[in-house]
């Protein structure tokens, strides 16, 4: 996984990786957000949406179970992600922090 940092700032926007033949947009805590035939078209894309689409709604999905649940993304950083369980991040609203490990893992999926 090889980072993508914005050239005026150095801000990490997420990652790119090489998955047979296409590269793979990440974003910093590592969902998927695209697929290229290029590694410039995967960081551009990263560049272009990679912090952004943060703000958007996310679907949980329990893989074990199959339900899923509207969240919004509160923290993201490399390794982890702090979510908040609802269609609103407010105060009192219960939280999951989940390792990028545990995304992998086969329980958890999360998909924009």
């Amino acid at each position: 996984m090889e980072a993508v940092r914005r050239a005026h700032d150095g801000e990490l926007c997420g990652h790119v990786v090489q998955q047979d033949r296409t590269w793979v947009a990440m974003v910093v805590f590592g969902a998927v957000i695209g697929t290229h035939d290029t590694r410039e078209a995967a960081e551009a894309h990263v560049l272009r949406d990679g912090l952004a689409v943060l703000a958007d709604r996310w679907t949980l999905r329990n893989l074990v179970t199959g339900a899923d649940e509207i969240v919004c993304i509160q923290e993201a950083h490399p390794g982890s992600v702090t979510l908040a369980l609802g269609y609103y991040s407010m105060p009192g609203v219960p939280t999951l922090t989940l390792t990028a490990d545990e995304l992998a893992g086969g329980t958890w999926a999360l998909v924009r």
